[in-house]
């Protein structure tokens, strides 16, 4: 029997896209992959509970603004990751 992968379907600049909990594909040893050949995002399992709101944030950013380099996009993930678990903690573990 198969296991389901989580999978988030999402519109990026009027394209969908889907984010995966699963490990990248061909690259086992990064934690988040954004593929704009078949607009998929993947966030590996193992990273989903010390890092994967920042991943997220790092990977769609890439999927909307693909020539951006690594360094600002690194930054804009750090940033929105950073205030959206701030805005959690004051909202009682929850981002609305």
């Amino acid at each position: 029997m198969s296991r389901r992968i989580p999978t988030k379907r999402v519109s990026i600049d009027g394209k969908p896209w889907r984010i995966k909990i699963q490990r990248p594909p061909a690259r086992e040893s990064y934690d988040g992959l954004c593929v704009k050949d078949d607009r998929t995002i993947y966030i590996h399992p193992d990273a989903i509970g010390h890092r994967g709101i920042e991943l997220a944030c790092h990977e769609i950013v890439h999927a909307r603004l693909f020539d951006l380099d690594e360094e600002c996009v690194d930054e804009i993930g750090r940033l929105v990751s950073e205030v959206c678990n701030w805005l959690a903690r004051k909202n009682d573990g929850v981002i609305a």
